[in-house]
């Protein structure tokens, strides 16, 4: 079959997308399929987007980088990009049309439609619910209803949609779209086998010196508006006192600096620049417990990539997604961690503090379970191909 991947966000070498993209990728391959993929690149002589995959054909389009933060700069270059590729489809002989839905996606999606190609769409995460929960747009304001109206027309024309949460499939079909035509499909850890790294071995501690003995609550990702890591320092105030806990607040984004003056006189917390991927899981393993937190409401429209590479690393995390989600159900049926409040730090101080008295070094089997279950790497992507491959029955 002949495939046609749309990608117009440039490639950027931190995000934790890239792996889950380029097991995808190797996975069509594999499949005996043919890949074409137009891409988006600020430069025609930088070819990192490749990741070193071979076999696969690809179309560069030259876009400018934009500010996430920047909606409208954002928005225009990215609907320049799509129409650029929007163009590249209509001269393409594919079968599949495999992009990632976003507002502009549309006129590549319509340009599929018209050559008469089945669209396969994958939802990281809801545009423009994000938005509006990460307070960068309002609910009901002109521009959300703008940014809404082009989104449901991608629902629409799209033949099969694959989002990353039973929460986000829910809220997708709340909106209008047929459950029939959602799958789910959670991103996936690095590898098929829970990870087990002992402390002493340890490669993220030891390049900082830190001790092992010491019960560290990490966060480590993207520290952005949907984030919320802001609830982290509220709990880390409440624990101040406490001097077996210690916070290390790992990363990047636009709210860094807020974080950081947030937790100057705090002595308990610990801020490091972003790691590269490849120490993703000492860092993981290195925590007595890792936090995932989200805005109120946000995991209706996301689950934060690292949440396989977390239950991977066999160590307990709390959710900070608030209880009332599908994703809260599944945790607590597999004892795989805890939920709590989104916006109350007291549930998560004392979820913490009860996990730094009773800490066990033996790994979280109910997390290790989860991740066996629905987080593996082989089998996830095996889901991606066989959905694409079914498109052509």
């Amino acid at each position: 079959m002949k495939i046609l991947i749309a990608t117009p966000i440039l490639y950027d070498p931190t995000s934790p997308f890239n792996h889950l993209l380029k097991d995808i990728l190797q996975g069509l391959l594999d499949a005996g399929h043919e890949v074409t993929r137009i891409v988006a690149t600020e430069s025609a002589d930088d070819t990192a987007y490749k990741m070193g995959i071979d076999g696969i054909r690809y179309i560069p389009i030259l876009r400018q980088k934009s500010e996430k933060a920047n909606i409208i700069k954002r928005y225009l270059s990215d609907t320049l990009t799509a129409l650029r590729m929007a163009k590249e489809i209509k001269k393409a002989d594919a079968d599949i049309l495999f992009e990632d839905v976003c507002y502009s996606s549309f006129w590549c999606v319509r340009a599929a439609k018209r050559k008469r190609m089945q669209v396969v769409s994958m939802l990281q995460d809801v545009w423009p619910d994000n938005a509006v929960q990460s307070g960068l747009i309002s609910d009901g304001s002109l521009i959300y209803r703008y940014f809404e109206f082009w989104q449901r027309r991608v629902y629409a024309l799209s033949d099969r949609l694959i989002c990353i949460s039973d929460d986000i499939k829910a809220f997708i079909a709340q909106k209008g779209v047929s459950p029939d035509k959602i799958d789910v499909i959670y991103n996936w850890g690095y590898d098929d086998e829970p990870v087990n790294i002992p402390r002493e071995e340890n490669a993220f501690l030891k390049k900082y010196k830190l001790d092992p003995q010491t019960f560290y609550a990490i966060y480590a990702g993207n520290i952005g508006r949907m984030q919320n890591v802001e609830l982290i320092i509220e709990a880390a105030a409440r624990l101040r006192e406490n001097e077996h806990i210690r916070f290390l607040i790992i990363g990047d984004g636009v709210k860094v600096e807020d974080i950081r003056t947030a937790a100057a006189d705090l002595p308990n917390v610990t801020m490091l620049p972003l790691q590269p991927s490849e120490l993703a899981t000492a860092i993981y393993s290195a925590a007595g417990v890792n936090l995932i937190p989200l805005v109120e409401g946000g995991v209706k429209t996301a689950l934060p990539s690292k949440t396989g590479v977390v239950l991977s690393c066999g160590r307990p995390a709390i959710f900070c997604f608030g209880d009332n989600s599908a994703f809260a159900d599944t945790v607590a049926a597999y004892g795989a961690g805890m939920t709590v409040s989104a916006t109350d730090p007291a549930p998560l101080a004392a979820a913490i503090a009860a996990l730094a008295a009773s800490e066990n070094a033996e790994p979280c089997h109910g997390a290790t379970a989860l991740f066996s279950d629905r987080f593996t790497r082989s089998v996830n992507v095996k889901q991606y191909e066989k959905i694409i491959s079914d498109m052509e029955n």
